[in-house]
């Protein structure tokens, strides 16, 4: 099942520059088509069962006594991960029927070839072919914001590539030391404890920076603002839904799953790091006059509360944090494909110059309040409940210090409401209407959201079938 989601997008992508007249055809079906099959996955998937599932290894290279295999699996905190890339890899190709007219081809062959390679780093159970696919996201994301990005769209695609580039080295470093120590690049295998407290420290800084940098957590986020401004819809849609929680993903999966002692002797700077990123990230985002950098700042807030439910490093943190990670990733991918749409009707992303969008596109407006609400954590949507599981999570772990938690969220309450007092409300001079864009991204988008806040069991039920929990 898991090699039929991997191959499905890649097939898709291949087809696409076969075919370049009907290539938004064939990414459509193709993106359908993963959707049917990660639904279809939840029957093989046991709740009840811990640890990996879906497990498929077949070795195919050797290199002196260390065995390379294509090895993939999932448990609770990678599987909805995948779950979430399908879902939005469908919406980023409907957003990009309307929005991309030129290299249609190129840019949905990338696109599902992304999809294929994110995927990857959600199942791999290899190293080798973990960070075969962490790199070849990187690339893919690059040339979507090189080809079909805004106008300055040069500096942010090679801000993005330092950046990342950079965070890469680090983490083949960790690897390379992890492989050579152990003698083994099987996640599911392996055993740090013996190696020396000197080593397990430094594997698991240049892990964690790589992580920080691709989460992205104040102050090694400034890539993000310029790489989504300028990224066509679907890929911030991509990037902020999915691309952000790999970082975030590795550092459960390499650090509290194989360097838990050290993540708990780096608890309370890791859990003051991550309050102070939510802090940081909500005061910029009420500076911002941008909607759709306000939009981006807003993923450096969430992710910092990610942050600190992993420093938690109690089942209720970690469960708080993967839980986080998926209902960002629903809420960040409604709010890039609204401003993307408000963007194609109006023109701008100005906030001011929007304001009274109710008045002109009155279903747009209230889907932007809807998902806004989300963000801000309102009780009922799917927002509300991971921070949550944070905030209890960080009472009991750390008593007092965990009210570093409560300014970012009254924070966030504040950006959000600015920002729809000044796009929604109110009346402009801007002329635009909804036009005959499709409902379907959109309401998938605000139906997850919904779904999950008011039955947040059913990603629970599945956070749970992991032996990290």
């Amino acid at each position: 099942m898991l090699s039929l989601l991997l191959a499905f997008p890649l097939l898709s992508a291949a087809l696409a520059l076969l075919f370049p007249r009907r290539a938004r055809d064939i990414a459509l079906a193709g993106a359908l088509a993963l959707c049917a099959l990660a639904a279809l996955s939840l029957w093989s998937f046991s709740l009840a069962t811990k640890g990996f599932q879906l497990l498929e290894r077949i070795a195919w290279a050797r290199l002196g006594s260390v065995e390379i295999a294509y090895h993939v699996g999932v448990d609770g905190i990678s599987y909805p991960m995948v779950l979430l890339t399908a879902l939005l890899t469908l919406v980023a190709v409907l957003v990009s029927r309307r929005e991309i007219h030129t290299g249609e081809a190129g840019h949905y062959a990338l696109l599902m070839a992304l999809c294929s390679c994110v995927i990857g780093v959600f199942v791999s159970l290899d190293l080798v072919l973990l960070f075969a696919c962490w790199e070849a996201v990187l690339v893919a994301m690059f040339f979507l914001i090189l080809r079909w990005g805004a106008s300055n769209r040069a500096y942010a695609a090679m801000k993005f590539l330092v950046y990342t580039g950079i965070a890469s080295a680090a983490l083949f470093i960790s690897l390379v030391v992890i492989a050579m120590a152990t003698g083994s690049v099987d996640i599911a295998a392996m055993d740090l404890s013996h190696l020396s407290p000197a080593l397990r420290t430094a594997i698991f800084a240049l892990l964690l920076f790589a992580c920080l940098v691709k989460m992205p957590i104040a102050p090694f986020h400034t890539w993000l603002p310029d790489a989504h401004v300028q990224a066509p819809t679907a890929g911030s849609v991509m990037l902020a839904g999915v691309l952000l929680k790999m970082g975030a993903y590795l550092l459960l999966r390499l650090g509290v799953g194989l360097l838990g002692d050290v993540v708990a002797q780096w608890r309370v700077f890791l859990f003051a790091l991550g309050c102070a990123s939510a802090i940081y990230g909500a005061f910029v985002c009420l500076a911002q006059s941008d909607l759709k950098r306000m939009i981006a700042y807003s993923s450096v807030h969430h992710m910092g509360f990610v942050l600190a439910g992993i420093a938690i490093g109690s089942s209720l943190g970690v469960t708080g944090a993967a839980f986080e990670m998926a209902s960002h990733g629903i809420i960040a991918a409604l709010l890039f494909a609204l401003a993307g749409l408000v963007h194609e009707r109006t023109g701008t992303f100005d906030m001011d110059a929007l304001r009274g969008l109710a008045q002109r596109m009155p279903r747009t407006a209230w889907l932007l309040a809807l998902a806004s609400f989300a963000a801000m954590g309102l009780p009922g949507m799917t927002g509300f409940v991971g921070e949550f599981m944070i905030l209890v999570a960080g009472f009991a772990r750390f008593g007092p210090l965990a009210l570093l938690m409560v300014p970012a969220v009254l924070l966030a309450g504040a950006y959000v409401v600015r920002m729809l007092s000044r796009v929604v409300f109110g009346t402009g001079t801007l002329r635009a209407s909804e036009g005959g864009a499709s409902p379907l991204p959109f309401g998938l988008l605000a139906a997850a959201t919904l779904l999950v806040g008011i039955m947040p069991g059913l990603l629970i039920g599945i956070i749970a079938a992991s032996t990290l929990t």
